[in-house]
C-alpha cells in the first residue's frame, strides 16, 4: 500500500518483474490517496488486515516503530548483506527503533522555488536565481500578479503545504518548528510568527498570492501553478513530474530566496520508505518483496521516470539528467542548507492541531500571533506528555 499515484507506472513494472522472479508469490497493491492513508493504515493495523509491504515516513514512524507494528528489517538486511550506508545517513538513522532500521528509505525530498519561464517573459521580468531574497520575491510576485480576461494570474502561491511550504520560510528566519530535545515548540519564535506574517501578507495586504479561500477550494495547491495562473511557488522535489507533465519546458527550479532578517536559506529535507508489517503471515516474501523495492535497480527506475530523488546513492545524477531543461540539481544542493523534518513520538497529535490553526490563518481568520500561540500552547502540551 503506497499514496503517490505518479509511482505507480513504476512500481506496478517492479512488481511484475518481482512477481516473474518468483511465481509463487502473488503481489496485490494499493494507492490509498494521501488525505485517507494513515487513517487506513491505522485501522488495517488495528484490525489485523495491515498490508505486508507499505510506506512509512518520518513523522509516522516513531508511533508505528514502538507499537510493534513494523517488522525489524535489520536480521534480514544483514543475511543479505545489504550496507544501509548506501541511503542517506540521516534518514536512516530517522527510521531505527533500538539501534535496528525498521524501514528503508525510497526517496529524499528537498524543496525549491519553482517559476514558469514563460510568464516572467512576457512580464518582462528576470528569472529567480541565488542572489534573491524575500524582498526580492514580494517585489516580483508583485510585478508578475495582473488581471486577464480568463482570470486573475497571480505573482506566487504561498504554499499551504507545511513541508513544501512555510516550514521553510519559519526556520531560515530564525525560528524553528520544534526543539532539538523535542519539549518546546517553536511556534512562539518570533521568526516562525514573522515568516508566516510574510506569506500572509502577500496574500491579503499585496494580493499577489491566492487568498486561501480559494486555495482551499482546489484538491492541490499547485493546480493554480500547473494550470499556467501564477507565476512562482515552492514545492517538492517529489512534484517534479507533475510539473513538468503540465508545463513542459516552461517551467524551471531555483534556490529558495533567503531571509533578508537573517541572510540565511533553508530547505526542509524528508523521505519516505518501505516497512513490513510485523504481523504478516509472510515474513519471508514480505522479505523478499521489499528487498526488490530497495534495490539499487528500482532506484534507478525511479531516477530514469524523473520520478523523485531515489535514496539509494549514485542515483541523484540521472534523476537530474531525465529532465535536461530543469535545473534539478538545485535540489541536490539542497542538502548542504537542509533542516530535518520535524518530528517527536506523538507528531501526528500536535500536527493536527498546527493543521487546524494554519487552516484558519490561511483564511484570514485568524490572527498569525494568536493562531501560533494556540499551536505553541498546545503542541506544549502533547510534547510534555510524551
Amino acid at each position: 500500500m503506497y499514496w503517490d499515484n505518479v509511482q505507480k507506472p513504476v512500481i506496478d513494472a517492479a512488481i511484475a518483474e518481482f512477481q516473474e522472479a518468483h511465481p509463487h508469490i502473488r503481489v496485490n497493491s494499493t494507492i490509498v490517496p494521501w488525505g485517507q492513508y494513515w487513517q487506513r493504515l491505522q485501522t488495517t493495523m488495528v484490525g489485523g488486515t495491515a498490508p505486508d509491504v507499505f510506506w512509512m515516513n518520518v513523522p509516522n514512524f516513531p508511533r508505528y516503530a514502538e507499537n510493534g507494528h513494523l517488522m525489524n528489517l535489520q536480521p534480514y538486511l544483514d543475511a543479505a548483506g545489504i550496507d544501509v550506508s548506501v541511503y542517506p545517513h540521516d534518514l536512516v538513522e530517522r527510521y531505527r527503533l533500538n539501534g535496528d532500521v525498521h524501514t528503508v528509505p525510497e526517496q529524499f525530498d528537498t524543496i525549491a522555488l519553482a517559476y514558469n519561464r514563460r510568464l516572467f517573459d512576457e512580464a518582462g521580468v528576470a528569472y529567480p536565481d541565488e542572489g534573491w531574497d524575500w524582498n526580492t520575491l514580494r517585489e516580483k510576485a508583485a510585478l508578475l500578479t495582473r488581471d486577464r480576461p480568463s482570470g486573475r494570474q497571480y505573482g506566487f502561491i504561498a504554499n499551504s503545504d507545511s513541508q513544501a511550504g512555510y516550514y521553510n520560510f519559519m526556520v531560515m528566519n530564525g525560528g524553528r518548528i520544534i526543539s532539538e530535545d523535542r519539549k518546546e515548540s517553536g511556534f512562539r519564535d518570533s521568526g516562525s510568527i514573522e515568516a508566516i506574517q510574510f506569506l500572509v501578507d502577500l496574500m491579503y495586504t499585496d494580493k499577489s498570492a491566492p487568498p486561501g479561500q480559494e486555495l482551499y477550494e482546489l484538491n492541490n495547491p499547485l493546480d493554480l501553478f500547473v494550470s499556467g495562473n501564477a507565476a512562482m511557488t515552492t514545492i517538492g522535489s517529489w512534484s517534479v513530474p507533475v510539473v513538468y507533465g503540465a508545463l513542459g519546458e516552461d517551467v524551471n527550479v531555483a534556490p529558495l530566496p533567503v531571509s533578508p532578517a537573517t541572510g540565511e536559506r533553508r530547505s526542509i529535507i524528508h523521505g519516505l520508505g518501505w516497512a513490513g508489517s510485523a504481523r504478516t503471515r509472510h515474513p519471508e516474501e514480505t522479505w523478499l518483496l521489499l528487498e526488490h523495492l530497495i534495490s539499487r535497480e528500482f532506484a534507478a527506475r525511479l531516477a530514469a521516470e524523473a520520478i523523485t530523488i531515489p535514496g539509494y546513492e549514485g542515483m541523484a545524477d540521472a534523476w537530474i539528467e531525465a529532465i535536461p531543461s530543469m535545473d534539478l540539481q538545485v535540489f541536490i544542493d539542497a542538502q548542504s542548507y537542509s533542516w530535518p523534518y520535524p518530528v517527536s513520538r506523538n507528531t501526528s497529535e500536535w500536527m493536527s492541531i498546527e493543521t487546524r490553526e494554519m487552516r484558519d490563518v490561511w483564511l484570514g481568520a485568524r490572527e498569525v500571533s494568536e493562531a501560533m500561540a494556540t499551536i505553541a500552547e498546545e503542541m506544549d502540551r502533547v510534547l510534555a506528555a510524551e
